[in-house]
């Protein structure tokens, strides 16, 4: 049947319901659009996907970064890893879901010894390229040892992630105690999902886990992480055009979202107006993105 929000809704008592991808307590459908259904956790909060077609990661991601790959916001890196390197030096540092390798780089040339994994096979050859040491898979199967690292960085991973607690779980016992989490993932309770709802392009069958504020910085903690912090920055403004995906999305495009920040950087008034955004964003927790920064 539809809804009154014009999503389809499922009268199926199978798929009414599943288990949290979090705490595996109940969770009960909350919006069907047809590619993606999203239930919701009465225990915990948190929002669980489930894709209409279920397709092995290693299919979905295996050219996840296509032949051009977008550039990255170097300043925005040295900002963090700056940051970083106030608290624990530079050291070994590890990013899951290493990319195209624009932030290994940036690393690498501040004097981090640096290790990186990478599920999709598209992006291997530039990784290796950068010089960091290189995992080709998961991080559950790298097999690193206790403690081994001062910087664990995670940047848009999470929400891709069927078992996002264990995955976290794998991170804290990986960082050394004293050391550093930085993570990124969507904020569900961000501007953009709470005015478009299903038409948010991060809506999709790819993610799997919704976060906000409150649970992601309960989920880090139980992970063993303490001290941490959890802002909301950033407002994604390609979501507000619409697209010709399922309840008029529009898919992500990470060439057009780098011309759109490279453009934004590049202009000095609309960069003084994105600082200004982000900060009221920040101030409300209304940001489209969430950033932790947590200590082990």
């Amino acid at each position: 049947m539809v809804g009154a929000s014009g999503l389809s809704v499922s009268s199926s008592l199978e798929t009414r319901s599943m288990r949290c991808r979090i705490c595996e307590a109940g969770a009960s459908l909350w919006k069907d659009r047809g590619d993606v259904a999203l239930y919701r956790c009465a225990t915990c909060g948190f929002i669980s996907g489930q894709p209409s077609r279920a397709v092995p990661s290693d299919e979905r991601y295996r050219d996840y970064y296509g032949s051009v790959a977008p550039a990255s916001p170097d300043a925005r890196y040295r900002e963090w890893l700056a940051r970083a390197e106030a608290e624990v030096g530079r050291g070994r540092l590890l990013e899951v879901g290493a990319g195209s390798g624009g932030f290994a780089r940036v690393a690498l040339a501040r004097g981090w010894v640096v290790d990186v994994t990478e599920i999709s096979a598209s992006s291997i050859g530039a990784l290796h390229a950068t010089g960091a040491t290189v995992f080709s898979g998961d991080v559950t199967a790298a097999c690193y040892s206790d403690n081994r690292f001062d910087l664990v960085v995670s940047l848009e991973v999470l929400e891709h992630l069927p078992a996002p607690l264990a995955h976290l779980r794998e991170l804290g016992r990986i960082t050394r105690s004293g050391g550093l989490l930085l993570l990124t993932t969507p904020n569900f309770d961000g501007l953009s999902r709470r005015c478009l709802g299903p038409r948010w392009r991060v809506i999709a069958p790819e993610h799997l886990g919704y976060f906000t504020p409150s649970t992601l910085a309960r989920a880090v903690r139980e992970a063993g992480y303490r001290r941490v912090w959890v802002a909301s920055r950033s407002l994604d403004v390609l979501s507000w055009r619409r697209g010709t995906g399922p309840a008029g999305a529009r898919p992500f495009d990470p060439q057009a979202a780098a011309r759109v920040r490279d453009t934004v950087e590049g202009h000095g008034v609309l960069r003084a107006g994105k600082t200004t955004v982000n900060r009221i964003l920040r101030l409300m927790g209304l940001g489209d993105s969430l950033l932790v920064w947590a200590s082990r």
